[in-house]
């Protein structure tokens, strides 16, 4: 096990969900089981078009200071977008959404357990193991919680690097909002998707690809040697694309492949403009590089 770090992620927001509708609405809105957000449990969930695409990841937690009410952990920079679509599909349903970000710093604890805290939301990563802990930590407290903690205090791009050295994409960064599906992204593989929970938006289209049992692109982890390649460069075995860059950051990019096109080349050395990449599964994930997908 890594040493222990810890992070302050500056670029996550936080909205606060509440009312007395709330709850049914998300549950026929989003991905995620909403059953399964408990003191101590997150559950990571998308928000998906009507047609299946990926709009917005986040995470969804207990507050301890409202009883059945929520907090939402999400990008920074679409969190504007978040509250929007959320507040349109309510209707005349009982049910707010409210930027707290200014009231709350969201924390990120990796290499080490953490003990939960009291009174606060801290949880294990939901996409995977490896990711530790996230906490929503009241801003006053923050100083607080940050010097009970052993480690080293990282950054979010510390965070973001070794996030990437995994193969667990930033849906703000490295998915295309209402472009790309999330299977393809892995984030069924990252228990973005609950299957079993009942209608979601997009659940058909999400449903009939899992069913099938294969996706033909998947997003890899790819070693860099050289400088860090451009978001949407073309990834090739020698004259062949097998795919494009999602994102970067740490000596890693992440990179969306037809699988069958790179067990067609045989080889997992391949190239992004100038520099050279090796590509390999995610170690959360079950499927191969030979053409096979989870």
């Amino acid at each position: 096990m890594s040493s222990p770090h810890h992070a302050l992620l500056s670029d996550r927001a936080v909205l606060h969900a509440s009312g007395a509708d709330m709850y049914d609405l998300l549950q026929r809105l989003v991905t995620g089981n909403l059953d399964q957000v408990t003191p101590g449990n997150g559950v990571y969930s998308l928000l998906l078009t009507p047609q299946g695409k990926f709009l917005f990841d986040f995470f969804m937690v207990s507050d301890p200071a409202n009883e059945g009410a929520m907090l939402i952990d999400c990008a920074k920079t679409r969190v504007a977008d978040l509250q929007k679509r959320l507040t349109m599909y309510k209707l005349r349903a009982d049910a707010a959404f409210d930027d707290v970000s200014a009231e709350f710093q969201v924390i990120a604890h990796w290499g080490a357990d953490a003990s939960l805290l009291d009174g606060v939301p801290c949880y294990p990563d939901p996409r995977d193991a490896r990711l530790g802990y996230r906490c929503i930590v009241p801003a006053a407290n923050w100083s607080a919680v940050s010097d009970k903690w052993d480690g080293t205090a990282a950054s979010p791009a510390d965070y973001r690097a070794f996030c990437v050295s995994l193969g667990v994409p930033d849906g703000s960064l490295d998915i295309g909002a209402d472009k790309d599906f999330p299977i393809e992204s892995n984030l069924d593989l990252l228990n973005g998707i609950d299957f079993h929970k009942g209608c979601f938006v997009g659940q058909e289209v999400a449903s009939r690809t899992h069913r099938k049992g294969k996706a033909r692109k998947r997003l890899v982890v790819a070693a860099v040697d050289g400088d860090a390649p451009e978001p949407g460069s073309d990834v090739l075995i020698g004259e062949a694309k097998v795919g494009s860059i999602a994102g970067s950051a740490g000596g890693h990019a992440l990179a969306l492949v037809f699988t069958d096109r790179v067990a067609k080349a045989q080889s997992v050395e391949a190239q992004a403009g100038d520099s050279k990449l090796t590509l390999s599964v995610p170690p959360y994930a079950s499927f191969s590089l030979e053409g096979d997908s989870a």
